[in-house]
């Protein structure tokens, strides 16, 4: 099962969901699959699992973290979700120096949302 799709060595690839959030090596270039963070609910899961609408978590607490809130009306691929859908990103996400969507546009802050839905 795909957990993370990110360049290797500068090759587009995929990184299998067994080694997503483990932090005990680096895989990606950009290490995107160690960005990995505890809900509130104290599930600890991949930062593109948070506010992709589908409830990752026992509690649902991916979905109800309070960054969820303010989410783009523009959506991407994101490279840490493995579904082929197109997905809101976070506001926080926006030019925050790490390329979340797969063709990277969520770092060029033009024609992206200042305010959430």
């Amino acid at each position: 099962k795909i957990g993370v799709t990110c360049k290797i060595n500068n090759f587009l690839s995929t990184v299998s969901t067994s080694m997503v959030c483990r932090g005990k090596s680096q895989i990606c270039d950009d290490n995107m699959e160690n960005l990995c963070y505890m809900t509130s609910g104290g599930c600890f899961i991949h930062k593109h699992r948070f506010c992709d609408g589908l409830e990752d978590c026992p509690d649902g607490s991916d979905e109800t973290d309070s960054m969820c809130l303010h989410l783009t009306t523009t959506q991407c691929y994101r490279k840490g979700n493995p579904e082929t859908q197109l997905r809101p990103l976070a506001l926080s996400w926006l030019g925050d120096g790490v390329v979340d969507c797969l063709d990277g546009k969520d770092e060029d802050r033009t024609g992206w949302p200042t305010c959430g839905r």
